[in-house]
């Protein structure tokens, strides 16, 4: 794609943030003592300010007991002890095996249910509370304030705090499970790239490779994930020499179809330049952090930009005149540049025919340094805007005179409308029937940073973007906004 002059380029500071989640496993009460077959309890309580019991108890073949009680093998409970999980031996009362429990019993208040807990010999989970084959729940006992059900087990009905525990307030507390973009969509991603995160809970892997900037044959460094899902910000500074200008950002690992939609930097001599053709980190971008997240935030300038390794047409995403969305998660660029930032295309070295492409665009003005006008034009030359580029025809809407701080922005073709759908920050902005091109037949290279033909790069400041096969919904989209936004919890996205 042809364009006479391009400025471009950002880059972003240092700043660390971060967030906790609960483990679901809670520690076991001290003080217990084996029964024959049990599970001796060990540790004091890890429910805030109540004890809970250990996960994964078994169950003991008499009955055990906690706060230092000792069950008698034969399931006789001492004065005052707790029934194993599976069982509820009253006070005084007699536990035979099968988990019969005698009537009489009164239930601790407060007692936490053991996670994953099993029943005593013969004893099977009740729904709720304690049912032992053949036994019966003690008469009057109450489930115990706060207690959280057991998972897969029984919960003991009326189980006593152990001596020395406190009374859990609340029960067991445990953290939302984690959620990607390509998580809240219901028919998940055909493909998502991001160097700050996972984009979905299944995604283990690492995000990015990072490699030397002075040097394309050192060893190379894998960012992975910390266990709440973000980059791993432990590992690049010794690798980089404590300088993010030392690194390059070497691949961008796709999350979907890993290996075969890895993103690398172009290596090639495309028709209206640039010249990466002498391989290695030439058209690299450099490592950046950006400094309101504390993560990484790709960031290029020319000649830097990405594809599939030989250019290839991707994996498991549609072209053609099918069903596509594209949402990009960045900043915009104040410079005029051209084409689209990501999109699916024809080959570099294909020639520009229109339609061929279907890149999401984030651009701004429409026209270079020299006075000419540029292939992605807003209506203005002073005007941010957005859209698809689809090789030299576009289907854009301008948003304003200053740029959003964060753009979240989602551009779809809808073949059922013949429509090109653009939303900025959730709000649907564009509905454009028929698309310019009018003849879409988009090609499936992954081009980053680069137009249709990966010339005269479009410089980006990109947290993440994903790929689907099919129309996103408005829901959809609000629900990935929402999404970005609590993860992303130090921005805005108006």
């Amino acid at each position: 794609m042809k364009v006479s002059v391009l400025l471009s380029g950002a880059a972003a500071l240092l700043a660390l943030g971060g967030c906790g989640n609960s483990s679901s496993g809670q520690a076991p009460q001290t003080g217990g003592v084996t029964s024959n077959g049990g599970q001796t309890q060990s540790g004091g309580d890890e429910g805030g300010a109540g004890g809970s019991a250990s996960s994964s108890e078994t169950g003991n073949s008499g009955g055990a007991t906690m706060g230092g009680n000792t069950s008698v093998a034969g399931g006789n409970a001492a004065m005052g002890g707790n029934a194993p999980a599976g069982g509820v031996t009253p006070t005084g009362g007699k536990s035979a095996n099968g988990g019969t429990t005698l009537a009489g019993g009164a239930g601790g208040a407060g007692g936490a249910a053991v996670t994953g807990g099993a029943p005593s010999m013969g004893g099977r989970s009740g729904s709720g509370g304690t049912s032992l084959t053949g036994g019966s729940v003690s008469a009057g006992g109450r489930v115990g304030s706060g207690g959280a059900p057991a998972s897969g087990g029984a919960m003991a009905s009326g189980g006593a705090t152990a001596s020395g525990g406190a009374t859990g307030s609340g029960g067991q507390s445990t953290s939302s499970a984690y959620q990607g973009p390509c998580d809240v969509l219901g028919s998940g991603c055909a493909e998502a790239y991001s160097v700050a995160r996972a984009m979905t809970a299944s995604y283990t892997g690492p995000l990015f490779q990072l490699g030397k900037a002075s040097d394309a044959k050192a060893a190379t460094l894998d960012v992975g994930q910390t266990s709440d899902h973000k980059a791993d910000m432990t590992t690049w500074s010794a690798y980089c020499g404590g300088s993010q200008s030392s690194c390059v950002v070497s691949k961008i690992y796709a999350q979907i179809h890993k290996g075969s939609n890895d993103l690398l930097p172009g290596v090639w001599n495309t028709p209206w330049k640039p010249d990466c053709s002498a391989g290695g980190y030439t058209c690299a971008a450099k490592f950046t952090i950006e400094s309101a997240t504390g993560l990484p935030i790709l960031t290029t300038v020319s000649p830097q930009e990405y594809a599939l390794s030989g250019d290839n047409f991707a994996t498991g995403i549609n072209g053609g005149s099918k069903a596509m969305g594209i949402m990009y998660n960045g900043k915009p660029v104040t410079s005029n540049y051209c084409c689209g930032v990501i999109g699916l295309t024809h080959k570099y070295n294909a020639s520009d025919t229109t339609g061929t492409d279907f890149m999401l665009a984030l651009a701004y003005g429409w026209k270079d340094s020299g006075g000419c006008c540029i292939a992605t034009n807003c209506g203005k030359n002073n005007t941010y805007c957005v859209g698809a580029e689809e090789e030299e025809n576009n289907d854009m809407y301008d948003y304003g005179t200053s740029p959003v701080d964060n753009a979240m922005v989602v551009t779809q073709y809808d073949p059922t409308a013949n429509a090109v759908l653009v939303y900025l920050n959730g709000t649907l902005g564009l509905t454009k029937s028929p698309p310019k091109a009018g003849k879409l037949n988009a090609g499936t290279a992954i081009h980053l940073g680069g137009g249709g033909d990966l010339s005269q790069p479009d410089p980006v400041l990109m947290r993440e973007a994903l790929f689907t096969n099919n129309v996103m919904s408005s829901s959809e989209v609000t629900a990935m906004k929402d999404n970005i936004g609590a993860f992303f919890s130090a921005l805005k996205f108006p």
